[in-house]
C-alpha cells in the first residue's frame, strides 16, 4: 500500500503513517463494503450536520482543504475509492462501476452511523450521489453536486475541445484506454516527479486549473494523487463510462448545483442542462476549470452553508451566523434558469 495511505487492516482511527503536511487534515479508518471489499475511510473528526463527500474518481481528500477543517460546522466523513490510495481491490476486478461505488458510499454510511446527510460530490461523484438520491431517498437531506452530471459522464467531456458530442464518449474511452495502456511508467513518473510549490505553480498556471487555487491547498492534493498506481487508475476511468444518462426530475430534496466556466471535463452547458430538469435547483456557474473544489474552496463552504439553511437539518448556530455573511456573495455566481441556457 501506499506509503500516505497506510493499510490499517482493522478499524483504526489516526493519522501514524502520513506525510508531516497531511497529518493534521483529517483521520482515516478501514471499513467493508457489501462485497467484502476492505476501503480507507476518512474523517475531519468535526462536529454538526453529517456531510458525506463523494469524490471525484480516485480523488483524495485533500481536494476539500475548507471540510477537511474539523471547526468547519460539519462532521464530514469520505472514502477512497476501490483500489486506490489505501483502499482495498475489489476479489472480482469487474467491481469498479458505479452501483460499486454507490455500495461503498452505503457501507461507510452505515459504519460511522449516519442515517441521513447532505452529499457533497465532485465529477464521478455526481453520478453516485444521484444514485443515492434514487434508491435511497431518505437518507439524503441535501445534495452539493460540483462539476459532473447524472450518469453519461464521457458525453459531457472534452466540449471546450470543440469534440462534437456523439464523438465525447469514444474519445474518453480513448483516452482512458491509451492511459491504462502505459500505467506503468506513468506510475514511475510520478513516483520520481518533485510535488511541491514548483509543481504546484506550474499546474496553477497550466489552464487545466486556474491560478484561483491556492499553492498551500494543491500541493497536499498533488503530493496525495500521485501515489496512484495509474494503470488501475485508468481501469476505473474505463468503467466509469458505464454508466447511462439518468432522468434528475426526481429529486426532491435541497440541491445546488457547480459548474466550472472553463471545464474541459466536464462541459458547463451540460451541467446547467440536466440542472434545467430540477424545478428547485439552485445553480452556480464559476470563473473555474473541473477543478472546482480546489479553485473556490470558500465558495463551496458557502454553497454548502446555503444548502443546509435549506433543509430540514439542524443548523449550528455558527453556521446560520455564517451563512448570513455569505449570501450576497453567492449572488454573485447564481444564474436564472428561466433564462434558458443553450445545449452543446
Amino acid at each position: 500500500m501506499d506509503a500516505a495511505y497506510p493499510h490499517t487492516g482493522g478499524h483504526v482511527t489516526g493519522r501514524r503513517g502520513l506525510p508531516a503536511t497531511l497529518r493534521e487534515m483529517f483521520s482515516t479508518f478501514t471499513f467493508t463494503s457489501a462485497d467484502g471489499t476492505e476501503l480507507l475511510g476518512w474523517t475531519n473528526d468535526g462536529d454538526g450536520p453529517a456531510v458525506v463527500v463523494c469524490n471525484g474518481l480516485g480523488v483524495p481528500p485533500q481536494a476539500w482543504p475548507r471540510l477537511l477543517d474539523p471547526h468547519c460546522g460539519y462532521r464530514v466523513v469520505g472514502w477512497n475509492h476501490r483500489g486506490g490510495l489505501g483502499s482495498g481491490r475489489p476479489t472480482d476486478p469487474e467491481r469498479i462501476r458505479v452501483e460499486d461505488h454507490v455500495a461503498d458510499a452505503l457501507a461507510l454510511m452505515e459504519h460511522t452511523g449516519v442515517d441521513r446527510a447532505l452529499l457533497v460530490a465532485w465529477s464521478l461523484g455526481v453520478n453516485v450521489s444521484f444514485e443515492i438520491a434514487a434508491e435511497h431517498p431518505a437518507k439524503v437531506a441535501g445534495m452539493l453536486m460540483c462539476a459532473g452530471v447524472p450518469g453519461g459522464t464521457y458525453d459531457a467531456a472534452f466540449s471546450m475541445l470543440m469534440v462534437p458530442k456523439p464523438l465525447r464518449k469514444t474519445t474518453g474511452l480513448m483516452v482512458s484506454r491509451a492511459g491504462q495502456a502505459i500505467g506503468k511508467p506513468l506510475t514511475m513518473l510520478a513516483r520520481s516527479v518533485p510535488k511541491g510549490n514548483t509543481f504546484a505553480e506550474i499546474l496553477r498556471h497550466s489552464g487545466f486549473m486556474l491560478p484561483s487555487a491556492q499553492t498551500k491547498d494543491v500541493v497536499p492534493w498533488i503530493q496525495s494523487f500521485l501515489e496512484h498506481d495509474f494503470e488501475w487508475y485508468f481501469r476505473l476511468m474505463v468503467a466509469a463510462a458505464d454508466h447511462d444518462p439518468m432522468d434528475p426530475s426526481f429529486v426532491q430534496c435541497p440541491i445546488t448545483v457547480v459548474a466550472g466556466g472553463f471545464d474541459v471535463m466536464t462541459s458547463m452547458r451540460d451541467v446547467v442542462a440536466f440542472a434545467e430538469r430540477i424545478d428547485h435547483a439552485e445553480v452556480h456557474v464559476l470563473h473555474a476549470t473541473h477543478f472546482v473544489p480546489l479553485e473556490y474552496p470558500d465558495e463551496i463552504m458557502a454553497m454548502l452553508d446555503g444548502l443546509l439553511m435549506r433543509s430540514d437539518l439542524s443548523v449550528p448556530a455558527e453556521v446560520e451566523e455564517r451563512a448570513a455573511e455569505e449570501a450576497e456573495v453567492l449572488q454573485e455566481t447564481l444564474i436564472d434558469l428561466r433564462e434558458g441556457v443553450p445545449h452543446a
